[in-house]
């Protein structure tokens, strides 16, 4: 890979002649201009650097000399060296008398922007590797490339350690990343995807220890609070389960994603849900892909459909969000207890089930979840 391309090069340029005021020519391996402070000569061969790339060694050119070599000025040019190999030259234009001082300076400055740059496309490359086994361990089903393990090891991956999955979706994974990226500890691995950011965090803790939640939680109301203060954009975010293993950590993913799923619907007020939370409906999400609702009675949509102002649908949730009390879904929907206990007496002729009654709140509760997931995207009723 060609690391001194035409970008790098009248950067290089532009930032040098920007302190000595002369004018700077950067020539690639072939001898050819690719930056310069005269845009005329972007692509003319340059025959001092030819000399210099033949040679290995710096070239200085009068101006008699100038005059018979072809597409060269007076001036000094200098070898670009990369690990011992010669990547281009740099050009100084100038009576060589008046810029010799400037020339070593020149030449390692061109040097370290070309290591600079070669660091930082390292450091990017192996960026989206680890974002590509990221992307393998979510996804893992028994099976990984063969070449997992070999770049877990390069990468300096520990793949033994603990680590718990947390998606965490954001309107702009730009500044989101901004604000986490300084905030993850060195072990915990990070993937990009269109609307969310996959973390798959390290945790102290081993089994299932309530300090692992205790501290992801922790965790994730700082990153909310702190994603909150400082770009003034609200995220949501999900947590999975510790699991052992590599099929564990899939599985901690698939937590993390369906219960983020079921917790934007369910209650879209909240910024953190915890699987633990929405064990259920995530349980309903993966019965409802195995075809295994079907059989459960359709109260809720039974009851919706007869139902045209929302009242009934909106009781039943108050007396679920309440654990069934009374009192409490009376205050929450500003109503009389008669006018409670009319609508549920209605919402049990409508469907045969009393929400008074612990067993059949219970089948109302799972007809009102199974309505919900098969709403979500990506299932159908």
């Amino acid at each position: 890979m060609e690391f001194l391309n035409k970008q790098l090069a009248q950067e290089i340029v532009d930032r040098t002649m920007g302190i000595i005021g002369r004018n700077i020519n950067v020539m690639d391996n072939r001898g050819v201009i690719i930056g310069s402070g005269d845009q005329n000569r972007i692509d003319d061969v340059h025959e001092g650097a030819v000399i210099v790339i033949e040679r290995g060694s710096g070239f200085e050119i009068t101006e008699k000399e100038a005059e018979k070599l072809q597409g060269v000025r007076a001036g000094i040019n200098l070898p670009i060296t990369f690990d011992g190999n010669i990547a281009g030259v740099i050009g100084i234009t100038g009576a060589p008398d008046e810029i010799r001082s400037y020339g070593e300076l020149v030449r390692m400055a061109a040097e370290l922007s070309l290591q600079q740059a070669v660091l930082i496309n390292e450091i990017q490359w192996d960026d989206r590797l680890k974002e590509e086994l990221v992307s393998q361990i979510i996804h893992y089903e028994g099976k990984l490339d063969p070449l997992f393990l070999e770049r877990s090891l390069r990468l300096g991956i520990d793949l033994e350690l603990p680590r718990v999955a947390i998606v965490l979706l954001t309107t702009d994974r730009k500044k989101s990343f901004s604000y986490l990226k300084n905030r993850l500890e060195k072990e915990d691995l990070l993937l990009m995807q269109h609307d969310r950011i996959v973390i798959l965090k390290k945790v102290n803790a081993t089994g299932k220890d309530p300090l692992i939640s205790n501290y992801l939680l922790k965790t994730a109301e700082g990153w909310v609070n702190g994603i909150k203060k400082t770009v003034n954009m609200n995220v949501k975010i999900a947590i999975g389960q510790y699991h052992e293993g590599l099929s564990g950590l899939a599985k901690s993913y698939q937590e993390a994603a369906n219960t983020l799923k079921a917790g934007v619907k369910l209650a879209p007020e909240n910024q953190i849900f915890i699987y633990e939370d929405y064990y259920l409906p995530v349980f309903l999400m993966t019965a409802l892909e195995s075809g295994l609702t079907e059989g459960l009675p359709p109260y809720y949509l039974v009851l919706s459909h007869k139902d045209p102002k929302g009242e009934l649908t909106e009781t039943l949730k108050a007396i679920i969000t309440t654990n069934g009390d009374m009192n409490g879904a009376a205050q929450n929907l500003y109503i009389h207890r008669n006018t409670l206990r009319y609508r549920l007496d209605k919402i049990a002729e409508i469907t045969g089930k009393d929400p008074r009654k612990m067993t059949d709140l219970l089948h109302l509760y799972l007809s009102y979840l199974n309505d919900v997931i098969s709403q979500i995207a990506g299932f159908k009723r």
